[in-house]
């Protein structure tokens, strides 16, 4: 499971706590992915930048998706970090 890193469009939902959810996010090549449920999420470090990392079940193409998705808070941007199966 190599590193895909690929930056993507994301529309998430912030609780009135603070918690940010990821609803759905869009690739480069305009492919939309329904996350159908967020399994584990998790505040770390990672190189010293400080990101959130999530872990994502959606289900596209008619196939069920493990993916890990990451926010760089510094940065404001997400990526594709890699799919997990």
């Amino acid at each position: 499971m190599a590193a895909l890193n690929l930056p993507i469009q994301m529309i998430s939902v912030c609780d009135a706590d603070g918690r940010i959810s990821p609803l759905r996010f869009r690739l480069a090549d305009e492919t939309v992915v329904r996350i159908g449920e967020v399994l584990a999420a998790k505040e770390q470090n990672y190189a010293g930048a400080h990101c959130f990392s999530y872990i994502c079940r959606a289900v596209s193409g008619g196939r069920e998706l493990l993916f890990e998705l990451r926010y760089a808070v510094r940065s404001h941007q997400w990526t594709l970090y890699r799919i997990i199966n």
